[in-house]
């Protein structure tokens, strides 16, 4: 017992979330209009904050909508995200669509298809980006760090600037030294660099003609192409970051979806897995074992061939959700073990620290990924042997 609190433990101070001090809402439209003392949890197809919050916001949905203050933290991810308020501490976003138009008091880091920070966008900290498109049409008061395919700078970066993508357009300012590293640097008749340039591209030198003040220099560094072909560990580090947090949020979304849908499933899986280990790893063996092979002889008769495409999609499907289908089995398998009777959203994160769990135990060579593999099948196992119908059927024979 100590040991599975223990566990709990550290991956809750992993994820530094805090499980206690919430607000939690969820629905297909969710709209906060009133004040909110306390950190707030929230997931939904639409999602307007409309009211501010004394706290930190975790949020995740199809649109999100952000126009008041927020004193905390904003965590977000969605397809299409909208920030118009404040946030006076840091912002960590994920998404298709991202647009900033309000003021940010600490870092930016974000990542998504296309991220637009607009003219009115102040962000006092750095602003980290990834994407494929990032366009920085606002005020960054620190540094500016960019891997994308095309980024447009049109605003003003007061410090450094550290850009490595396929196209670069210069038409703003920036107060401290550049590095740039691209397929195309384009320089506007409006670009002022105060700060000397080292950069490369794969046309060669490139005219940065008046955009120099100050004395500012800009060098040709052919040293610099490795990390157009092979970024260097700093790219790669800071990208790396900005994929964890995607797919961090992106598998909390699938947790909250799963748990929303099938509480009652998973709750008595993690019955039967705490009951019947064995049995439960036996059928998840027979699962992903036979399941395969019924799909393929279907599809090898013309009468079964619909009926094999929906089993073998199904299948597929499952076993891209096969992480996230075991965390939320771990999840309720510790909530039961140890009595604790979570709420949901305190479900959602004890699994999200499982899902992680699962993550880096999978890289221990062959012992963490034959772990790993009992753990999805006593998980699918334990599915199949909470079926009511099946133990229906067992109880009668």
């Amino acid at each position: 017992m100590k040991r599975h609190l223990l566990f709990i433990w550290i991956f809750t101070l992993f994820s530094t979330i805090p499980l206690f001090a919430l607000h939690f809402e969820s629905g297909e439209n969710v709209r906060i209009s009133r004040a909110i003392y306390e950190d707030v949890y929230v997931f939904g197809g639409t999602i307007y904050i409309d009211a501010p919050v004394y706290g930190d916001i975790w949020c995740a949905g199809g649109t999100v909508t952000i126009s008041d203050t927020v004193s905390g933290d904003l965590v977000v991810a969605g397809g299409n995200i909208n920030l118009r308020g404040v946030v006076l501490d840091d912002v960590r976003a994920a998404g298709g669509d991202l647009g900033i138009t309000g003021r940010i008091g600490g870092d930016l880091l974000v990542t998504g298809g296309t991220v637009l920070l607009e003219s009115e966008a102040v962000v006092d900290g750095s602003f980290y980006s990834s994407g494929g498109n990032i366009t920085l049409n606002g005020h960054v008061r620190q540094i500016f760090k960019a891997a994308a395919g095309t980024t447009v700078l049109n605003g003003t970066v007061d410090n450094g600037v550290e850009i490595n993508c396929g196209n670069v357009h210069l038409n703003g300012t920036i107060g401290g030294t550049s590095v740039l590293v691209a397929g195309r640097i384009t320089v506007g008749d409006d670009a002022v660099l105060r700060g000397n340039v080292r950069y490369w591209t794969n046309r060669g030198e490139t005219d940065f003609g008046n955009a120099l003040q100050g004395g500012a220099q800009a060098q040709f560094d052919p040293d610099l192409r490795h990390r157009f072909e092979r970024p260097d560990y700093k790219f790669l580090g800071f990208a790396s970051f900005l994929a964890v947090i995607w797919y961090l949020a992106s598998s909390f979304i699938l947790i909250l979806i799963g748990q929303w849908l099938f509480a009652g499933l998973f709750r008595r899986a993690a019955q039967k897995a705490g009951d019947e280990p064995i049995r439960s790893l036996g059928f998840g063996f027979l699962y992903f074992a036979v399941v395969p092979i019924a799909a393929v002889l279907m599809l090898v008769t013309i009468v079964g061939i619909p009926v094999g495409f929906i089993v073998l999609f199904f299948y597929l499907l499952l076993l891209l959700l096969a992480s996230v289908i075991t965390a939320l089995t771990g999840a309720f398998w510790l909530d039961q073990r140890n009595n604790h009777d979570w709420r949901p959203i305190q479900i959602a994160f004890v699994a999200l620290g499982v899902l992680v769990a699962l993550k880096l135990v999978g890289f221990i060579p062959f012992i963490g990924w034959i772990a790993k593999v009992a753990a999805v099948f006593t998980a699918f196992g334990a599915i199949i042997n909470s079926n009511r119908f099946l133990n229906r059927a067992q109880t009668t024979a």
